[in-house]
């Protein structure tokens, strides 16, 4: 012990830590063989693995499904000229809305107003023989009462009355007609629309029939699509079962699918579907009319239509996490007295929900939807409850480190026993490590540098 006492600091120093530096490593080696212990005891008994489940419930389930289709113009109207003459003016700017009504162009009038002058005069005309031919007819009527004409001057006197009501008559055809034709000088719009680009400038000279512009009726629109003809045969099928819901809404509803994805604000209803198949595409053609009243759909755009193809009533839908691929084709896992078992399904379409099951599962079937990653046939599970929580690593971590600090309290052998181990790093995961904070110790009760 004096020997021990007449030591030089630095010697007496790391002979302290070489001794807790021993008694480190004898409790590391006691840690790792216990934790292979653990380790080898897990591998003979695999643990359930925790998934979560679903039970089946057969409820009705709404077939839709989404095709692609085009805008188009309620109507579309190319605007002609009706007569000939100089373009004047154009009274619109292009790509314009207009309504019905609204002036877009002048023709020079001139010419089909004196022609309407001139039939008037022709009417005229044509009035005064009238009343000449009325006014012999009288006097000849009464000579003949009076035997004092033949009968054929009486005849003559009579079809001359009759030649003069047709003149009339021809007359105010021909007037009527050179007034539509002026009437034509002024060009207006046949419907509520867009306009295009002008057909021709102003001052060209146009014919009856020359195209000045074109107006496509915005509001409401047509959307074309095409169904194919197994989905054809399958609506068609579900309408007729349907019976008297075919005139509900909701059956004839479309909801118009924008490029970006969103859905456009209004519904659409399907007013017409055509009767027979495309020999060319195997398809049957559907139309939709959609009510657009800020123009957001314009004509020629490129749409999904999304529509109703069929109702079931007792539908099995199942998310579709739960559907893999099996030896046989698509199955889907179930518990069944606390293990996984594989059931093969035939898939039917998919819906929002998930995905549809024609066949395979029945009601009460608890289906698997996570942890199917781990999930293998005949594998123990065990379904997750409601708000569990925990971690037994978090316990477990905590008892090694209560060990490790009881061991270093031991050992008073030889001066030791005021040594600093709970700076000590003595896990067996990591390399032992001590950190000296102060070079004071005790030896006998005393302390010393």
């Amino acid at each position: 012990m004096h020997d021990f006492l007449s030591m030089p600091a630095g010697r007496a120093r790391f002979l302290r830590l070489a001794g807790a530096a021993m008694v480190a490593l004898g409790l590391a080696a006691c840690g790792g063989e216990e934790s292979q212990a653990q380790q080898g005891g897990g591998q003979q008994q695999r643990p359930p693995i925790p998934v979560d489940v679903m039970s089946v419930d057969p409820h009705r389930v709404s077939v839709f499904s989404e095709y692609p289709g085009r805008v188009e113009g309620q109507r579309t109207v190319q605007v002609l000229a009706r007569v000939e003459g100089v373009l004047l003016e154009r009274h619109y700017t292009e790509g314009q809305i207009v309504e019905k009504g609204d002036l877009l162009y002048n023709i020079d009038p001139k010419p089909f107003q004196a022609t309407v002058n001139q039939r008037k005069a022709e009417l005229g005309s044509a009035r005064a023989s009238l009343n000449q031919a009325q006014r012999q007819w009288s006097r000849t009527r009464q000579l003949y009462e009076a035997d004092a004409i033949s009968e054929a001057e009486r005849d003559q006197a009579l079809s001359e009355l009759e030649t003069a009501r047709a003149a009339v008559d021809q007359a105010q055809a021909n007037l009527d007609s050179a007034e539509i034709d002026l009437g034509y000088t002024t060009v207006n719009a046949p419907l509520t629309g867009v306009t295009s680009l002008r057909e021709i400038d102003e001052g060209a000279l146009v014919s009856n029939g020359t195209r000045l512009t074109t107006i496509t009726q915005l509001d409401p629109v047509k959307v074309l699509f095409a169904l194919p003809e197994n989905d054809a045969i399958a609506r068609g099928k579900a309408l007729s079962a349907m019976g008297d819901e075919t005139t509900n809404d909701k059956t004839r509803e479309a909801t118009i699918i924008l490029p970006d994805g969103s859905e456009f604000p209004v519904k659409g209803v399907v007013d017409f579907t055509q009767s027979t198949i495309n020999p060319d595409t195997g398809t049957v053609q559907l139309r939709a009319t959609v009510d657009n009243p800020d123009n957001g759909l314009m004509p020629g755009r490129y749409v999904r239509a999304r529509i109703r193809l069929e109702t079931r009533e007792n539908g099995i839908v199942v998310p579709e996490q739960a559907v893999s691929d099996g030896n046989q084709g698509t199955q889907v896992y179930v518990v069944a007295d606390g293990k996984a078992k594989a059931v093969d399904v035939d898939l039917g379409p998919t819906v929002e929900e998930g995905r549809l099951i024609n066949d395979g599962l029945s009601a009460g079937d608890r289906v698997i939807t996570s942890g199917l990653g781990q999930v293998t046939p005949d594998a123990p599970v065990k379904v997750k409850s409601d708000g569990s929580g925990g971690s037994e690593e978090g316990t477990r971590g905590g008892g090694g480190g209560s060990g490790m600090g009881r061991a270093g309290s031991e050992d008073d052998d030889g001066g030791l026993a005021a040594a600093d181990l709970p700076a000590l790093r003595l896990t067996p995961r990591e390399p032992l490590t001590a950190v000296v904070h102060d070079d004071t110790y005790a030896v006998n009760g005393q302390r010393n540098r």
